[in-house]
């Protein structure tokens, strides 16, 4: 590439004082840098012309660099790319005063770096993809936080392309001198669902409702849990003895608790006493039991409404 020589320089504009005085100066003073400095100059523009590094494809299909630089500076700047120690190694490299690379620590990557041990306690801070396979909760996401070495919060997040936010969960820990048991966050979208849990430590969702041919249920992460169904005894005759299936088997049926109500209109009064309908929970069996002391009270047809309370595990 030739460097092009000066053109001949024009005239002075004649203008009025004082603007033809300020002209007059400033034509005078670039005169002087244009012809006393012009070998430095040209020799300047030399210098870059011979010392740079052209790149096809890069920024406008030029970038501009030093071959043979002084101490501490930059080899070669290219559009697509910094290196040199100033510069993170690689995508955890966690030194101080380091340019911050995209990717590093997860950021803006769109594979981010395995985290393989769930016991590391000075991972640098940033975003990690974890395996199930290595011992964490699931396959996901983690975001790690230190306030210093050994001491951070850990944040883990799992979702499904099918059902992005019923099937989220999200786990938190932190960690003194080593991490903690995971807390899983309770939101909108899984609070009512399926209870599980492990151990008496709730693991599913905190309410569960359901309904089948023998009633509705409710559970409670808790374990509490709570049917209730509406049946229609056989009121024809004495000392008969009825069952009625729970909606949801419970735990523990010597302890589940058993009560009823009858719907019917003012004759229910005297056939609803002491000596007339019997309801407890059935010892041997997931169900109500319901024995008729008494007939002829009231018309046949008329429905109880039973409820039980116990636990589900």
């Amino acid at each position: 590439m030739s460097i092009p020589g000066f053109s001949p320089f024009p005239e002075i504009p004649q203008r009025s004082t004082p603007e033809a005085d300020f002209d007059a100066k400033m034509y005078a003073l670039f005169q002087h840098f244009a012809t006393t400095h012009r070998n430095e100059l040209l020799a300047f523009i030399e210098f870059l012309e011979n010392n740079s590094t052209v790149i096809d494809a890069a920024l406008n299909g030029t970038t501009i660099g030093l071959t043979d630089p002084a101490a501490a500076k930059f080899t070669t700047l290219e559009a697509d790319s910094i290196g040199g120690a100033a510069v993170q190694a690689n995508a955890t490299d966690a030194s101080d005063d380091k340019l911050l690379k995209v990717g590093a620590g997860g950021i803006l990557a769109t594979n981010p770096p395995n985290l393989a041990d769930p016991a590391q306690l000075d991972a640098p801070a940033g975003l990690y993809s974890i395996a199930a396979s290595d011992g964490w909760p699931f396959d996901g996401a983690l975001l790690q936080l230190r306030r210093n070495a050994g001491r951070g919060v850990q944040i883990a997040a799992r979702g499904s392309s099918s059902a992005p936010n019923a099937s989220s969960e999200i786990l938190v820990r932190t960690s003194g001198n080593s991490f903690g048991g995971w807390a899983r966050l309770i939101h909108a979208e899984n609070l009512l669902g399926t209870v599980s849990q492990s151990g008496g430590t709730p693991t599913g969702a905190v309410i569960e409702r359901g309904s089948n041919a023998n009633g509705e249920y409710v559970r409670f992460a808790d374990g509490t849990q709570i049917c209730r169904r509406q049946a229609v005894p056989d009121y024809s005759s004495q000392n008969t003895r009825q069952q009625f299936s729970y909606a949801a088997t419970f735990a523990d049926l010597a302890e589940v608790w058993c009560g009823y109500s009858i719907q019917g209109n003012g004759n229910t009064a005297a056939w609803d006493a002491a000596d007339g309908l019997f309801v407890f929970g059935g010892l041997a069996a997931a169900q109500w039991e319901v024995i008729q002391r008494k007939s002829g009270q009231p018309d046949s047809g008329y429905p109880i409404n039973l409820i039980a309370y116990g636990r589900w595990f």
